[in-house]
């Protein structure tokens, strides 16, 4: 079992506050230590020397005082445990392994491989006793010490009850040198088992299975009989009580129906029943399952097969409240009352060991589905990868580790006493000081007080997994809704709504069950004790009407709706935040409409943090795309992990978390990881119908808002596609060749594809090509070489200030991106007459201030002091300074601005002016298209949208804001006119020959020049 390295490095006993050995009572003190002593003795042949003596006897006063159950196997053979002091326990055990495995044991016959299984126990119980008491062995390392002589012992019963069975005929094997090997035998581990966190008494949960297409039954026995009859043969082996004592307990009753199922199952049968009929406990269970013996293949495509019903792609709230009562029932049923010391049970009363494994199993079926990644089946490595991504906070993850360790190292104190899979502390004081003191406690209060921390801190959080996100009295919620439509449509006017008798008709609807998610009586029942506080927070929203009408939407499209529902019940921040979108985000809502499950992403806790790098962005997508199977499923997939990210983004925007820039960086940082990542896909398709161009190179460069990281929630996406093989190329080495030209022409063309293609998760992006060299009448696909010629020869003005914001967002190799981006470079820096480009870009402005004006000052892009005039200025000046401009050359408005400052080109006081109305223009911008979308009109608006707006632009309210505006937009057009030209004069002038210089090949396209 792989343990993260944090995890082994600090969970040593000395780390959690105990000592690293129990305490030595005085060997004297025990008469049966001299006896033992004496055994020992015999068994060499002669005394120990004087120091292993002393380390045998500290050994064995430990066992005397705390554990007959040890004391009595070092009196049976005290010559393993005199190895295993000598050697070391970790030594002896390596050193044991081997003699343990199937081919070691293939000769013993029954009673013998019995006999050996039960000795190896009883000396694994002594090396693990002793590295955990006198050597301070890490919970972990007892555990796979534990659970790896549990596989070893499992792994040697299946092989001989295979051997048995292929020696009377009753089956074939595969190999007769490894029984185990396509056998189609399968025993599944469960629980702590399969987890590799067996504690010191545990006994074994195990499931068999045997696969109907990989045995060859071949005897009179039909498989159904032949496989229970070896599964009761190996139980026989691993369980039966012998002289010897037994190796393991086992459990089979987590099998699918234990009261009617057979103790081995076809894995067909298993599967179906897991498909139809699985419980959520059974999911649960399942997040442990490890083939640990037989055919170990056939078990993980078991586990492949029933994947999708473990793991579900969206959240399962009714499984959380399943675990809930699953915890409820346990509670209930050995009567678990507050948490205390005398009788409390460890592992299942309050703040127990069950509780942290529990907190982790609900965030496993709450997002596993969607992160292969919290599918570990192990307690303590799940909880550092819960902390490593910000589901857990460092100080909850520090407590639960500590507690459960310590919880986990009490419980084999316990076990160790008599060999009872007990956990539960002894009724009387003296008895719970005496486990103090073998925990290593001098102080029996010291230990009630360490115990009693542990618990309580482990109780508290557990019980945050199910208390809801606001403090609100349930006693505060207003009344519910009237079962007669005329008075319900009254309560709602009052509330708020324009349209209340409509508003009460939808509600009717959903009472009657008019949707699917409304089918379930349960779920009739939970929207009856939500709909009073839902519809308060939808006349909360300003406008309620719209709101609920695009909430209908929502629910129509629910496949089922106990789960929302229910956690709709428990969580009024969650509630509050579904309004929220339903009445002032309509993109959003759109959104959440077309695919319910983004919800998801906000219980889950993804769509609060904020995306800021890409390498972590890059692994979620890897994990998103780890399962797909082809190439419709690679887009299918890749359309709804963007939609995930941008529904994201829009909610930390709707919310306040972040503003406008941080929003276009985590766009474009989603849109660049979406084009790497697609165009690797289709290349690689493409590759394996046409081959490759021997070193041929392609990249994809991004231009406006994309090449500037400005993205929005509704940007298309503008591209330039340019490639480069070396002289002499005649094509491509595949099974179809193609010319250069026309192998890029088309991998270009099944990249646009890729990414603007409806298919039934949607669409991705829409791809605007008309910023390629010479526009629509230009090749799809430029060469290196052609691109660099154009734009020092042919392209116009606009396209030079276009230019200013491009970059390579991806390449199939970094060869050729650097190759691309150092052409950019030196485009970007060709000396230009200074004179000729700000007349050319003031026509320009005239031109669409003519052609398409503003409707308004809320035209926010093209109003005059707009986002087009902050970036024309910008743009301009970086065109005729680029040349003397360090290197690299920002694409980003605000970065050049910046730049232009520090280089003396703005003043202070320009720089400010542009800073402050970019960061107004285009908060607004982003945060109205979330929003209002486009027309936005103000006088109908509602106040919960002003307040938005006066919140993005930082002001006190809207009034504010429309003073503000007034100041800087006249104030952003006179800094056009002093540091660019007049638009009017200068378009008025340049009429004529000056406006035909304008006109790139194929007419002006005026939304390219926006950009």
């Amino acid at each position: 079992m792989q343990v993260p390295q944090q995890a082994r490095e600090n969970l040593t006993s000395v780390n959690l506050g105990l000592p690293s050995k129990a305490p030595c009572p005085p060997a004297q003190a025990h008469p049966d230590v001299r006896r033992v002593i004496e055994g020992f003795d015999a068994a060499r042949g002669g005394a120990a020397p004087a120091g292993e003596q002393g380390d045998i006897l500290a050994v064995l006063a430990i066992f005397a005082a705390y554990s007959p159950y040890l004391s009595t196997l070092a009196q049976r053979d005290p010559a393993a445990l005199a190895q295993i002091v000598a050697q070391g326990p970790a030594a002896f055990l390596d050193a044991l392994w081997p003699s343990l495995t199937p081919a070691a044991t293939a000769g013993l016959a029954l009673d013998a491989l019995m006999r050996r299984l039960r000795q190896a126990k009883a000396q694994v119980a002594l090396a693990t006793a002793v590295g955990d008491l006198t050597a301070g062995w890490p919970l972990l390392q007892t555990t796979r010490a534990l659970s790896h002589f549990a596989g070893l012992a499992l792994r040697a019963a299946t092989a001989h009850v295979l051997r048995e069975a292929a020696a009377k005929g009753e089956l074939t094997l595969a190999d007769a040198a490894d029984p185990e090997s396509r056998c189609g035998l399968i025993v599944l581990a469960m629980g702590k088992l399969g987890a590799g966190e067996l504690n010191y008494s545990s006994d074994i949960d195990l499931i068999v299975f045997y696969d109907d297409d990989v045995i060859r039954a071949t005897g009179k026995r039909t498989p159904s009989e032949l496989f229970v009859r070896l599964t009761k043969t190996l139980v026989k082996i691993i369980q039966e009580r012998t002289a010897d004592g037994y190796v393991f307990r086992v459990d089979l009753r987590l099998r699918p129906d234990p009261g009617a199922m057979p103790i081995a199952l076809s894995t067909d049968i298993a599967e179906n029943y897991y498909q139809s009929l699985g419980q959520n406990w059974e999911r649960a269970a399942m997040i442990k399952a490890l083939p640990l013996a037989g055919d170990i293949e056939a078990g993980h495509d078991f586990l492949q097969r029933i994947r999708p019903f473990v793991w579900r792609k969206h959240l399962d709230f009714a499984a959380v409240r399943d675990i809930q009562r699953m915890k409820e029932k346990i509670r209930d049923h050995h009567g678990h009352g507050d948490i205390g010391v005398e009788g409390h049970d460890v592992k299942l009363g309050p703040g127990g060991i069950r509780e942290v494994e529990f907190f982790v199993q609900i965030q496993q079926l709450i997002s596993g589905g969607r992160d292969p990644a919290l599918r570990q089946p192990a307690t303590l490595a799940m909880l550092d990868h819960l902390a490593a991504i910000g589901r857990l906070p460092p100080a909850d993850h520090d407590t639960l580790i500590a507690g459960y360790c310590f919880l986990r190292h009490l419980e084999h104190r316990l076990q160790m006493v008599e060999d009872a899979q007990t956990h539960r502390l002894p009724e009387a004081p003296e008895a719970v000081a005496q486990i103090g003191r073998f925990m290593g406690y001098g102080d029996a209060t010291v230990f009630r007080a360490d115990l009693l921390g542990h618990l309580a801190a482990i109780q508290r959080r557990f019980t945050a997994l199910f208390a809801a996100d606001d403090t609100a009295d349930p006693t505060d919620r207003p009344p519910g809704l009237p079962r007669d439509e005329a008075a319900m449509a009254e309560r709602l006017a009052a509330a708020g709504f324009k349209e209340p008798g409509k508003a009460a008709l939808i509600v009717t609807g959903w009472r009657i069950g008019r949707y699917r998610c409304f089918r379930h009586e349960r779920a009739r029942v939970l929207v009856e004790g939500i709909a009073p506080v839902l519809m308060a927070a939808l006349a909360r929203t300003g406008e309620p009407d719209s709101a609920l009408v695009r909430l209908d939407q929502f629910l129509s499209r629910l496949p089922a709706g106990v789960q929302l529902f229910s956690l709709l019940d428990a969580n009024r921040a969650l509630l509050d935040l579904l309004a929220e979108i339903m009445g002032s985000a309509p993109l959003l809502a759109e959104t959440l409409s077309r695919r319910p499950g983004l919800l998801d992403s906000v219980v889950g806790g993804e769509a609060l943090r904020p995306i800021t790098r890409p390498e972590p962005l890059r692994r979620e997508l890897d994990t998103a795309l780890c399962d797909v199977t082809d190439y419709q499923d690679v887009l299918d997939s890749v359309r709804r992990w963007t939609a995930d990210r941008r529904f994201a983004v829009g909610i930390q925007l709707l919310r306040g978390l972040i503003d406008h820039a941080a929003a276009g960086q985590a766009l474009t940082l989603i849109a660049d990881s979406v084009i790497e990542r697609l165009l690797a896909t289709v290349s690689q398709a493409f590759q394996a119908a046409h081959g490759r161009i021997p070193g041929g190179g392609f990249a994809v460069l991004g231009f406006g808002k994309l090449g500037g990281r400005e993205l929005t929630v509704t940007s298309d996406l503008d591209l330039v596609f340019i490639f480069s093989v070396p002289d002499g190329t005649v094509g491509s080495d595949g099974a179809k060749p193609l010319t250069p030209g026309l192998y890029y022409t088309r991998l270009g063309q099944r990249l646009i594809a890729a990414m603007s293609a409806l298919t039934a998760e949607g669409s991705l992006y829409e791809v605007d090509m008309a910023l390629r060299p010479a526009g629509s009448k230009g090749p799809l696909v430029s060469t290196l070489k052609g691109f660099g010629d154009y734009y020092q020869g042919e392209a116009w003005t606009w396209e030079h200030l276009a230019l200013t914001r491009a970059r390579v967002v991806g390449a199939d190799g970094a060869a050729f991106a650097d190759q691309a981006a150092a052409l950019l470079d030196r485009i970007k820096r060709l000396p230009r007459d200074a004179a000729r480009v700000r007349g050319d870009i003031a026509a320009m402005r005239g031109r669409m201030d003519k052609d398409r004006p503003a409707r308004d000052r809320w035209d926010l892009k093209l109003c005059p002091g707009g986002l087009v005039d902050i970036e024309f200025i910008v743009q301009s000046l970086m065109l005729v300074t680029s040349a003397k401009q360090p290197a690299p050359l920002p694409t980003e408005t605000a970065a050049m601005i910046a730049r232009l400052l520090a280089q003396g080109r703005l003043d202070a006081a320009q720089a400010g002016l542009l800073d402050e109305a970019l960061r107004l223009a285009a908060g607004l911008s982003a945060l109205l298209r979330l929003t209002a979308g486009d027309p936005f009109v103000p006088d109908q608006a509602s106040d919960r949208l002003k307040t938005l707006l006066a919140r993005q632009a930082g002001v006190a309210d809207f009034a504010a804001l429309t003073a503000t505006l007034d100041r800087l937009q006249p104030a952003v057009r006179a800094l056009f006119a002093t540091l660019v030209g007049d638009p009017a004069s200068t378009y008025v002038q340049g009429s004529g020959a000056g406006t035909g210089a304008l006109e790139p090949s194929g007419g002006l396209n005026d939304d390219a020049i926006a950009r």
